[in-house]
This record gives structure tokens, C-alpha cells and sequence, in this order.
């Protein structure tokens, strides 16, 4: 595998750079080729003639690209001129789908999507480039897609324009031009690797705000049920909508969607009073202020190129939004130099948001830079599948303390530090201790005290969560209940019946799947969230739970059974109503001779 990179002014020089792509052998070898185009220059006419022009001269390759702020290649930022890069595959191969909303519908394109995913082999990766405020493509796309078993990256990013373009649209670029809908690659190779991280450099801190309301998917309306532009002008002392994103860049909002700190960065307050954002938001979401030091940014961005540095990369791709150009201003160069400096043919742009989705955790992101490395082995190189990159915003990582110590750049022996190192300094000590405390209150709030699983009221709210996605893929649940569970506290004490609870919960959670949850319904009553899981599938799984609870060597006591309800939630259908099936189940399977599961309905 190679990637070649160009910044061409214009038509001339593409055709120059083409012709003599089209005449090296790594173009002639290659299995397939992608063409990825990063252009400035907001002119549908332009950017269709230039892409038919890739099409024409190099017959084989694939198409893909967005409008953005600013291409990036070489190390170097561009205005006015336009990005081609192409990546040669010598082993893997590249397939290319596109949907315009204009012909067809969101559901429709995304059961087409799956359709196509299932019929692919070795899948390693999908590039993502959408018109992001037009529709809520990317986030129904992601939620859709669920790789149990492989970690296949999602990654990409949302168009934009520059705030000198004449005509202010978002396009994106497949076989057509589309304002409206979504252009997807697919990579899949038996010895390709994709490498997609990212990295944020902002921190939480302060209050939750709860989404109370929300229009077009991603306009934020009120906040705790007060007006968004409010929440600006008591917290920042922001008031005017002029220079609204300059005024706002230093403290973007920040949620949490699985186990990953995403950013949301405004673009405009409206004379409602209503906030814009370029990446979607959902009622019913917690939002929380963040603040950034130039410092750390540089830094997380530093640790992300060493880590890919390591992985001898053949190709390279970055997506930056464009908050951190306006942040950072002249330093933002120092991270793509940090990139260009181990592989000089990067590419990429600054856009309106970044993607990366993957292990059912990220999606559309703000203030990020997303990094996408390739890696095609050869037949006779191992492959190390063991390393991987620990963000900083992991799902127990939040602030350390030797964060906190090695924030300042400064020289140890230096006098005295600059102030903005100690009030960074300060704010991370401080936001440690919150964030610290707030888990111990969210840990009391969420888990059984007991078993250390989820109560009922969390497992409740993941259900509903999980049937709000409204993914095409079923959602089965397991309830059960450990039989005879009175006689065994009136025989051998409330002690043991805690242990046995504590035990058979900890069994219970061996035995099911990494995306699965399970929560303490009430009593001896335990209820698991299968998403994912058919009919068939679920039921195996609730026998592999009874018969390992089954089989606990007990010290005091003979073995312990359970009765087990399973179910499948069905379209359409309440939630009341699955839950009143898979108990009417688990009676059943008690009152017809306990330790047994049932999974069909009861006559």
C-alpha cells in the first residue's frame, strides 16, 4: 500500500498529478485505489468536473471527498487550492456507496447499508463523509451498525465551508454530488489494518445541563428549561450573537455517549435566543461546559502521533475541526507538523465536525482531531493486534494525578510558573475532585448496594434507551429469579441469602456479552438487557446463566437453582407489555418445576 498527496490550484495541475499517478506502477499493481478530495472551493460545477476528471483519467479508483474550511496536506494547511490524495492498495479492496436524500429516505438507506455490511468479509473499516445540519444520517447510520466481535472503525466528517466562500453549502463527494445525504467507503482486506483515534485535549467541569429542547436535530432550545442563549451569557457573560463563535470556541459543551467525551461546538445564536451546533443533540442528554489548554491539546496530540509513529504506516488521513484552528490559531500547525513529521503525504482537512465511532461508543464529534492510519501487511509480517491507544477521556481515566503534575511544560527549576499554567493547574485539581465526587454520587444513585450490579432504576433506563436508538436489530431480555430463595434466609440466615445474591449476580455477569447489562429488578429478581440478541441466542444464554448458577459449589448448602423468562421486544409494542411477557415466563418456568428457562409464550 502507498499514499501520494498533491495540492493542486486548479484543473491544470490535477491533470498533471494524475497522468503521472496513472503511470507509476503502484497505480498499475494496485488491487484498487481510492481517491479522497479535500476542496475549499464551495462551487458545485467545480467540484463535479474535477471529480469526473479523477473518474476519467484513473478508471479504477474510487471517489470520495467533502467541501471543508481548509484542505491539509504535507504538513501544511491550504486556502485556495484543493486536495487529492490516493491511497494504492496492493492486497484490499475498496467499495463505494453513496445515498442523496433527495431520492431516497434515511431508513431506507440505512436498511440498504446493513444489507451490505452482512455480505462483506473482513471488513476493517468505513469512511464516513456527510453533510452534517441537513439530516441525522450519522448519528442513525452509527447506532445501526453492531460489530460484536471485531473492532471496525467508523470515521470521517461532516462538510463545511470557509467563511470567505461565495456560495455557503455543504457538499459531498461519491459518483454524484450531494447537498444533502452521505458518501461511505468501505475497506476490507484479510491483512489491512485501520488505526482511527482521536483526541479532544478539553476538559469537563461544572454543573450537568439537561436537553429539555431540541429542533432539527442539532438547533439546542432550551437547556434545564431555560433558554440556551441564556445559559451563555450567565456562565460566560456572552450576550451578543456577533462573534459568537470566537466569544465561545475556549469553553465548548461536552456529553457522554458510552464510554466517550464528545464536544459540541456552537456556530451561531439565533434571535431566539437558540443555539446552533454542527453535530447532532438529543433531548433528554446532559450537557457540561469544558475549558481547554493550548498546552494539553498539544500534548494529547503529541502522545496520538508517537502512538501512530509506532505503527509503520502506509497511509495516513486526518480530520480537524475547525474550533481548534480557532483556538490554537498559529500553534494548531505544531499538531499536523507532529503528523507530517513521521509521514509526510498526510492528508486531510479542517471540517465542520469529525466522526469516529467504534465498540458502540463515539460518533459525530466537535473540537476533535480524528486520526486515520493504514496498514497493509504483507503475507510473511505478523500482525500485532495488542497494542492500542488509551485515550484520555476513557471511561475511568478522567484526571489523575500525575496529569495534574505533569500539565505544566515548564522547567521544574524555574521561579516562577505563568499564570496560565497555575490557573490550568488549579482547574484540573479542582475538576479531579468534582468529577471524583460526582461518580461516588452517580455510583450510589445507579448501582444495588448490595450485588454492585445496576438497580432497577438504571437497568430501566438503559432498556429504554436501547429501544430508542430504534435500531433494526432485535432487543431480547432475560429476567430471572433464584427459587426457594425464602427458605434459604429462614434456614441459614440473611447473611447467606446476601452472599447468595452477591454470587449468583457476579455468575450471572460472567456469563453474558460485553454489550450486554444486567440490573437487580427487586428481591431474589435480576433483569439482563440482551441488544442484539435473537430469539435463539438469548435462550442460550439464559441456559448457559442457569446452569453455571446451577453448578456453584456451595459450602453450607446444596446446589441453588433459578427460573428464567426470556423474551424478544417487538416492534411497535410497549415496553410494559415485554416486561408483563418475560415475567409471565419466568412464572411459568417456577410453577412447572423451577430450575428450567422459558422462552415461549404461555397458552
Amino acid at each position: 500500500m502507498k499514499q501520494i498527496t498533491c495540492a493542486v490550484q486548479d484543473t491544470f495541475d490535477a491533470v498533471k498529478f494524475l497522468d503521472g499517478i496513472k503511470a507509476s506502477p503502484e497505480y498499475q499493481n494496485a488491487k484498487s485505489v481510492l481517491v479522497n478530495i479535500f476542496t475549499e472551493r464551495v462551487q458545485k460545477d467545480y467540484i463535479s468536473y474535477l471529480s469526473g476528471i479523477v473518474r476519467e483519467k484513473l478508471e479504477k479508483a474510487r471517489v470520495a471527498g467533502l467541501t471543508c474550511i481548509q484542505g491539509l496536506a504535507h504538513g501544511e494547511s491550504f486556502r485556495e487550492r484543493t486536495i487529492l490524495t490516493v491511497l494504492y492498495f496492493s492486497q484490499s479492496e475498496v467499495e463505494l456507496l453513496e445515498y442523496d436524500f433527495s431520492e431516497i429516505s434515511v431508513d431506507e438507506a440505512k436498511n440498504n447499508f446493513l444489507e451490505v455490511l452482512h455480505k462483506i468479509k473482513n471488513l476493517r473499516g468505513i469512511q464516513v463523509y456527510t453533510t452534517p445540519l441537513k439530516n441525522n444520517v450519522t448519528n442513525d447510520f452509527l447506532s445501526a451498525v453492531n460489530f460484536e466481535h471485531e473492532d471496525v472503525p467508523i470515521f470521517g466528517a461532516g462538510a463545511g465551508f470557509a467563511d470567505t466562500a461565495e456560495e455557503q453549502n455543504l457538499y459531498i463527494i461519491g459518483n454524484k454530488i450531494h447537498d444533502n445525504g452521505v458518501v461511505i467507503t468501505l475497506f476490507r482486506g484479510e491483512r489491512l489494518r485501520i488505526y482511527a483515534e482521536s483526541t479532544l485535549g478539553w476538559t469537563p467541569i461544572g454543573k450537568e445541563f439537561k436537553i429539555t429542547g431540541v429542533a432539527e436535530n442539532h438547533i439546542l432550545k432550551t437547556l434545564d428549561g431555560e433558554v440556551a442563549g441564556e445559559i451563555y451569557q450567565n456562565y460566560l457573560g456572552v450576550t451578543s450573537s456577533q462573534s459568537f463563535i470566537e466569544n465561545t470556541c475556549e469553553f465548548p459543551f461536552m456529553l457522554k455517549r458510552g464510554d466517550k467525551w464528545l464536544a459540541r461546538m456552537p456556530i451561531k445564536k439565533d434571535e431566539e435566543g437558540f443555539v446552533h451546533f454542527t453535530a447532532d443533540i438529543h433531548e433528554g442528554e446532559k450537557l457540561v461546559f469544558s475549558y481547554g489548554s493550548k498546552k494539553l491539546i498539544l500534548k494529547q496530540s503529541f502522545n496520538l502521533a508517537e502512538y501512530m509513529s509506532r505503527k509503520n504506516l502506509d497511509g495516513l488521513l486526518l480530520h480537524v475541526c475547525r474550533n481548534r484552528q480557532l483556538y490554537l490559531k498559529d500553534d494548531e500547525i505544531l499538531e499536523i507538523h507532529a503528523f507530517s513529521n513521521f509521514y509526510r503525504e498526510a492528508a486531510g482537512c479542517f471540517a465542520f465536525s469529525e466522526i469516529l465511532y467504534k465498540n458502540r461508543s463515539g460518533g459525530l464529534q466537535n473540537s476533535a482531531l480524528v486520526v486515520v492510519g493504514f496498514r497493509e501487511f504483507s503475507a510473511d509480517e505478523k500482525i500485532n493486534e495488542e497494542d492500542c491507544y488509551i485515550d484520555f477521556y476513557g471511561a475511568r481515566n478522567f484526571i489523575d494525578n500525575k496529569l495534574v503534575e505533569d500539565i505544566s511544560l515548564s522547567k521544574k527549576d524555574e521561579i516562577a510558573l505563568p499564570f496560565e499554567d497555575r490557573l490550568v493547574n488549579f482547574l484540573h485539581a479542582t475538576s479531579r475532585d468534582l468529577y471524583q465526587a460526582n461518580l461516588k454520587l452517580e455510583e450510589a444513585a445507579t448501582t444495588d448496594g448490595l450485588t454492585k450490579i445496576f438497580n432497577r432504576k438504571k437497568i430501566s433506563e438503559i432498556i429504554c434507551g436501547e429501544l430508542k436508538k430504534k435500531s433494526q436489530e432485535k432487543i431480547s431480555l432475560i429476567m430471572f429469579d433464584i427459587d426457594n430463595f425464602k427458605r434459604i434466609n429462614d434456614t441459614y440466615g440473611h447473611d447467606m441469602g446476601d452472599e447468595v445474591l452477591v454470587k449468583i449476580a457476579g455468575k450471572a455477569k460472567s456469563c453474558i456479552r460485553s454489550s450486554d447489562s444486567i440490573g437487580r429488578w427487586g428481591g431474589e429478581e435480576f433483569m439482563i438487557l440482551l441488544p442484539g440478541a435473537q430469539k435463539e441466542e438469548a435462550r442460550e444464554i439464559a441456559e448457559k446463566i442457569r446452569s453455571s448458577i446451577n453448578a456453584i459449589q456451595w459450602e453450607k448448602m446444596p446446589a441453588i437453582s433459578i427460573s428464567v423468562g426470556v423474551t424478544q421486544v417487538r416492534d411497535e409494542e410497549d415496553l410494559q407489555d415485554s416486561y408483563k411477557r418475560v415475567d409471565e415466563r419466568l412464572y411459568y418456568a417456577k410453577t412447572h418445576g423451577k430450575n428450567q428457562v422459558c422462552s415461549e409464550d404461555i397458552a
